[in-house]
């Protein structure tokens, strides 16, 4: 039984990986070919990241392009796509989202620090007014009240 859910947990684990990791798969050119496939009309649609200097492309049978342009070349490549009818879209890097910084809690450590020590306070004022118990009487049986000093009853 054991032997199964092992099997069956890794399955569940192994079997969504492919999947995970496919991402599509985008063919990059080289700039030449980009503007050859722009003044051949080839192009369909193209977003443009003046930031990274990339240029995602759609060509006319469907498949997209990234290519890498040079930051020179810029104002060429944008009068080229518009003298070709192609409107450029542009478009921004993926932002990275960081982690904001962790919060450290200062009062809470405090806190907790301030309860360990009167806890600790606590339990030694309780071990030390306990006192020691009363010594067994060697009977078995505490002297009671009834009893007096010679141990008759009165």
């Amino acid at each position: 039984m054991r032997r199964a859910l092992i099997v069956a947990t890794l399955l569940a684990l192994l079997v969504p990986a492919p999947f995970a990791f496919a991402a599509e798969y985008v063919p990059t050119e080289t700039y030449a070919a980009l503007t050859a496939q722009i003044n051949s009309g080839q192009v369909v649609a193209a977003h443009v990241n003046e930031q990274t200097h990339h240029i995602k492309v759609t060509l006319k049978n469907g498949t997209d392009q990234v290519v890498d342009y040079p930051a020179a070349d810029h104002k060429k490549l944008i009068d080229s796509l518009l003298a070709h009818g192609v409107k450029p879209i542009y478009t921004r890097p993926v932002a990275v989202v960081t982690k904001p910084k962790p919060v450290h809690h200062v009062l809470r450590y405090v806190a907790a620090g301030i309860v360990v020590v009167l806890l600790l306070i606590g339990g030694g004022v309780w071990a030390y007014t306990r006192g020691q118990s009363p010594p067994a009487a060697p009977g078995g049986a505490p002297p009671g009240p009834a009893e007096g000093p010679g141990g008759a009853s009165a």
